[in-house]
């Protein structure tokens, strides 16, 4: 149980123990008996009111502050009560007259601070006019009741007399005209302390006329009925608090109830010229308190409509504002804010409304998105503001010609989107891709700055790639996807075989990440032999290679993954993995060989661009403790010739670090012997393309020899790809090639067949 049920539960059972007792008691005893529960009673109501603070977050406590005051006002006042009993004071006003009727008061100015707190300023005023008039009205039903009983007591007198009652009473109507203005969640609290303010009132008010009447005060349900009161003061007070309802038909009728309430503050008012009428032989000034309080309500009724009436005025240039701003939130959320074409959502909402119009009528609706190649390069070149002007121009070029023929818009950046619903042929669309890649690479002026960029663009039609909206703005990114890899078109038309090659991209990509995180990889090394005219060849290098093999068993050749590894991005962790596990075999080979081989690691484009690469090779080798001469790393010539400023300080960098540097796929791509002699390389690695036809081929052995003397003279050492017949080694031998690579002499292995290999060549070198 908790503490405020035994608070009252104790309070209640000293009241019923008291009401008993004083069935048989006497007079003496029944106000010794009147004093006890009441004490007790006032006590309840105080603790109550103090647990309720306590338990109150910190939005309440200012209001249910003002609660405690008034409790401990009032506990004040009867314990001064008590004491003047005892004493035998009869004198009024008293002290404790001074502090019973403040708790109405302070009760009050809660109510009006949780007010404040949860209304806006103009409602809370049309409260507070509403509160005034009805304690008006309160007033005048009071001081009309007392004044025919008064003519012997002093106004002092008769102003503490009407406090009582004006207090308690107009403090119980305002705890109801709260609720339909905090419209509060749970009302059995707000109820509770509704009825005890109201009892207690009237209690007063019965008391004061029987004291005004000359009759005793004091009886049995007068008595009790204090003490019933103060409990159930207590008990609202304990549970009051502000947590507004978010039913709307609650709120609705909280409404019209507020619409209500001058009405009723008139014609309570009224009813006190009614009790003017019943009264036998009225006090003069009864009349002119009667006019006074009506007066009063009507001019508080009036001047809360009006504060109501402007509130609602301010309201509906609010909402009028509202409307407006919703308007153009609505046009907003329609158009792209930058070139004011339709934006994504609206374009798929077009494309659904004239599918479903196509395939009502059997007609057809074409899809083109088109993309700027290269768009974010003007960005990073000339800012933010030149790449929206250039976006703007470009906007109004293709809406020139879309305009004959569908509807444009800005589909996301630099993308937008075409629908086409009159019915064209392919070879139409043809020509009006190709007219839009036209007027999109001509020339822009930007701030002084020409700008020109390709276009490329993705068809798709309704309904040969797809049965809706979704499906069909999938079919033409798709085509926009491989148009965009495309180096021979600018514009393609989907077809199946596209999506299919997109979701094995898919595809591929989930299984590479999870071989990532399993590590389902693996090297084998293939020996690079170093020719000798009067001795077998000898490995002078290793070429650590990658394979996959997935979780079925299968060996996934590197050609299927590392083209899609390398344009995914995937490549950089795998080639981390490939660099530390190729220098760890090659350190477990040096501790079992004491003249173990060099180590050939091929670097991907995009780790050659990554400039933590020289950092991480340098605390690999650190780590395994490995000479960096004992290291080549084979860059393809693509990767350097094609950003060549950054490809030569990276190469500097590695030759910092004492690493040697090979060319790869020599000569399968644009360098030149002219380019080798400003490059800080090592070693050139012939293609096997070139080996293919070698010696039959006299122009093929021509280039491969004319290289091979060239390198010579630069300094460079020369490794030849692709030899499976023993007429190639022999050419090899014959121009006096460096080193070779191939089927005939060695096949990719493990690790462990490479240290049988070493043993192998020690054997034959030794002396019979």
């Amino acid at each position: 149980m908790t503490l405020s049920r035994k608070v009252i539960g104790v309070a209640l059972s000293i009241t019923i123990i008291c009401l008993l007792a004083t069935i048989h008691a006497t007079p003496e005893m029944s106000l010794w008996l009147d004093n006890i529960h009441w004490f007790t009673t006032n006590a309840a109501c105080l603790i109550l009111a103090m647990l309720g603070y306590l338990r109150a977050n910190t939005t309440h406590r200012p209001c249910k502050g003002w609660f405690v005051i008034g409790t401990l006002f009032y506990f004040t006042g009867g314990l001064m009560w008590i004491f003047e009993v005892l004493s035998q004071q009869s004198q009024f006003p008293a002290q404790s007259d001074i502090f019973y009727p403040l708790m109405g008061p302070c009760i009050i100015v809660g109510f009006i601070i949780a007010l404040r707190t949860q209304l806006s300023h103009s409602k809370a005023w049309a409260f507070t006019v509403d509160a005034t008039a009805f304690s008006i009205a309160i007033l005048g039903y009071v001081l009309i009741s007392y004044l025919p009983k008064s003519a012997g007591i002093s106004l002092f007198q008769l102003a503490v007399l009407t406090a009582y009652p004006v207090s308690m009473l107009s403090a119980s109507l305002v705890s109801l005209l709260l609720i339909p203005y905090l419209r509060p969640v749970c009302m059995l609290p707000w109820l509770l302390l509704s009825a005890g303010l109201a009892l207690l009132g009237i209690c007063w008010m019965q008391w004061n006329l029987n004291a005004l009447n000359h009759l005793p005060q004091t009886s049995l349900y007068i008595n009790y009925g204090f003490s019933v009161a103060d409990l159930l003061i207590g008990s609202g007070l304990y549970g009051w608090q502000v947590r507004i309802a978010k039913q709307t038909n609650y709120h609705r009728q909280c409404r019209r109830l507020r619409g209500w309430i001058p009405v009723i503050a008139f014609i309570f008012s009224i009813c006190t010229l009614i009790q003017i009428w019943w009264q036998s032989g009225p006090h003069p000034y009864a009349y002119h308190i009667a006019i006074g309080s009506v007066v009063s309500i009507l001019i508080f009724s009036a001047l809360r409509q009006s504060i109501l009436l402007n509130e609602s005025e301010r309201l509906l240039r609010a909402e009028k504002k509202l409307a407006e701003k919703e308007l153009e939130y609505q046009q907003l959320s329609r158009l792209d804010a930058l070139t004011q074409l339709p934006n994504r959502i609206t374009m798929l909402s077009l494309l659904e409304h004239n599918i479903i119009n196509a395939a009502s009528e059997s007609g057809m609706v074409s899809l083109m998105m088109i993309d700027l190649r290269h768009f974010q390069s003007i960005n990073d070149s000339f800012g933010h503001r030149a790449g929206d002007l250039f976006l703007i121009e470009i906007s109004q070029r293709l809406q020139y010609i879309a305009n004959e023929s569908g509807e444009l818009g800005r589909v996301h950046g630099d993308k937008f989107a075409l629908i086409i619903t009159q019915h064209k042929s392919d070879a139409e669309l043809l020509r009006l891709a190709n007219n839009l890649c036209k007027i999109v690479h001509k020339p822009v002026m930007i701030e002084d700055h020409e700008l020109i960029l390709d276009a490329c663009i993705g068809i798709s039609v309704y309904p040969r790639d797809a049965e809706n909206a979704d499906q069909l703005a999938r079919s033409a990114n798709t085509a926009l996807a491989h148009a965009k890899c495309s180096t021979e078109q600018s514009f393609l038309f989907y077809c199946k075989e596209q999506t299919k090659q997109a979701q094995n991209r898919f595809k591929l990509d989930v299984q590479l990440r999870k071989a990532i995180k399993k590590q389902e990889f693996f090297l084998v090394f293939q020996p690079i032999f170093k020719l000798n005219k009067q001795n077998q060849p000898q490995v002078a290098n290793i070429e650590a290679l990658i394979r996959w093999k997935n979780s079925k068993g299968e060996i996934i050749s590197p050609i299927e993954f590392i083209p899609y590894a390398e344009q995914s991005g995937l490549i950089l962790p795998i080639g981390e993995w490939v660099i530390a596990e190729a220098i760890r075999h090659l350190s477990l080979l040096t501790y079992a060989h004491d003249q173990a081989p060099g180590l050939s690691i091929n670097i991907s484009p995009r780790q050659f661009r990554d400039h933590h690469l020289p950092s991480r090779v340098a605390q690999h080798l650190k780590q395994y403790a490995i000479a960096p001469g004992r290291i080549t790393l084979e860059i393809t010539e693509s990767a350097v010739f094609e950003h060549e400023e950054q490809a030569l300080e990276m190469l500097n960098q590695l030759k910092a670090m004492g690493v040697r540097v090979s060319l790869d796929d020599f000569g399968v791509g644009n360098s030149s012997l002219f380019k080798l002699k400003h490059l800080p390389i090592d070693e050139l690695k012939i293609d096997r393309a070139f080996m293919v036809d070698v010696p039959d081929s006299s122009s093929d052995s021509e280039i491969v020899s004319t290289i091979v003397k060239t390198a010579g003279i630069l300094g460079i050492s020369v490794v030849v790809e692709g030899i499976e017949t023993q007429a190639q080694l022999d050419f090899l031998e014959e121009i006096g090639c460096d080193c070779i690579q191939g089927f005939l002499l060695g096949k990719p292995m493990p690790i462990q067949d490479i240290q049988a290999l070493l043993k192998s060549d020690r054997t034959d070198q030794q002396p019979a």
